[in-house]
């Protein structure tokens, strides 16, 4: 029996599809159906019933999914053990990441410098939405993150924080806020914004400022793209609260960036992974590197 197969079922079971089972293990969708057959053939039954969408498991299967839980968790283990033993990272490295960060941690060189020094080590680097990304790494289906971890974080992971950027508001150059000596919170009152969606953080962020300020907003574009929300800030579409480096971009479009007077907002990057002896030896040696990295 190949591990892989088991892998592959169990990603099956676990999306309740072929094409995400295939995006899941980056494989194409006939690979999934593939590994599938193979371990039914191995076993001698159906692990689903054919023709059923989505794909329903049969008594078989669902009997499976624990013990194939186990099984890539004792193959897993045999891998980490080698590894720490003799200092050399292998296997898969399953990270996940949030938007505008290289500015911030150096992650591109770290991550070339760890695949000279273990080419055994195999990353998938995936850029999802917060609140996705806590998801997997609570199911164990990443190993770590670069994100900005909510209050209160979720107690089976641990995070080591690694920067902080602020947030500023940033209007269009006609914008009349532009002008004005100082802005609070209550000067933007029925302004328009172009903002994140609600799972990222910053925009957790702004709900509790303007909800604390007893004000509402109206909410013109929601982005999940710094880039295309400066474009629109630039464009004259509304206002927008923006990391600095990402208002710093837009000068030579005419775009302002200011902080306001009565509130602070801040961007934090934080290194997440499991707590204990879930976490991976390359996760783990993967946060010793940026932090060194970031201090240094």
């Amino acid at each position: 029996m190949d591990i892989r197969h088991l892998r592959h079922f169990l990603a099956l079971a676990e999306e309740g599809s072929f094409t995400q089972a295939a995006r899941r293990e980056f494989i194409v969708q006939s690979g999934i159906s593939a590994s599938v057959r193979a371990l039914e053939s191995d076993l001698g039954v159906h692990l689903y019933v054919k023709g059923t969408r989505p794909p329903r498991l049969t008594a078989e299967g669902r009997a499976l999914v624990p013990a194939a839980r186990e099984a890539l968790r004792s193959f897993t283990a045999v891998y980490d053990a080698v590894s720490q033993v003799s200092s050399r990272l292998t296997g898969w490295l399953r990270m996940g990441v949030f938007s505008h960060v290289e500015h911030l941690v150096p992650l591109a060189g770290v991550l070339s410098r760890m695949a000279v020094l273990h080419p055994d080590l195999d990353v998938t680097l995936s850029q999802l939405p917060t609140e996705e990304m806590l998801r997997l790494l609570s199911a164990g289906q990443l190993d770590c993150a670069v994100l900005s971890a909510p209050e209160p974080t979720p107690r089976e992971l641990e995070i080591t924080p690694l920067a902080v950027e602020p947030i500023v508001l940033a209007g269009a150059s006609g914008h009349p806020l532009g002008r004005a000596s100082s802005i609070s919170v209550r000067d933007l009152a029925d302004e328009r914004f172009i903002e994140p969606p609600r799972y990222w953080a910053v925009r957790t962020d702004l709900d509790r400022l303007f909800r604390d300020a007893g004000l509402r907003r109206r909410r013109a574009f929601e982005v999940d793209d710094w880039g295309i929300t400066l474009d629109l800030v630039a464009g004259g579409a509304g206002l927008a609260f923006l990391p600095q480096a990402v208002a710093e971009q837009g000068r030579e479009s005419g775009v302002w960036a200011r902080t306001l007077t009565d509130a602070t907002l801040e961007r934090r990057v934080d290194f997440v992974l499991p707590r204990g002896q879930a976490a991976t030896p390359a996760a783990r040696t993967l946060r010793t590197e940026l932090a060194a990295a970031v201090a240094g």
